[in-house]
């Protein structure tokens, strides 16, 4: 048997990496739904912040926690598109 076919059949068998139970991406999803989406000033100053204009300090402090949340967002719906093939 070839490499791959042993990888894949390990995978099928649960060994080394393996899908997500159903409950940890209902978990994801409760996730997704409680960080919910951007109000229309959110995503306007998300906009800006991505275009690289920023607000003085402290401010900008907030404008980057702002973005990282939007981010870490998009990628939480990446995740769930992805484990959802």
């Amino acid at each position: 048997m070839s490499f791959p076919a042993i990888a894949l059949k390990q995978m099928e068998d649960g060994r080394g990496i393996k899908r997500l139970s159903f409950e940890a991406f209902q978990n994801i999803g409760a996730a997704l739904d409680q960080m919910n989406d951007p109000t229309d000033e959110q995503a306007a100053l998300i906009k800006l912040t991505m275009e690289e204009r920023r607000l003085r300090a402290p401010l900008s402090w907030e404008q980057q926690k702002l973005l990282n949340l939007y981010i870490a967002k998009q990628k939480l719906e990446e995740v769930m598109y992805l484990l959802g093939e």
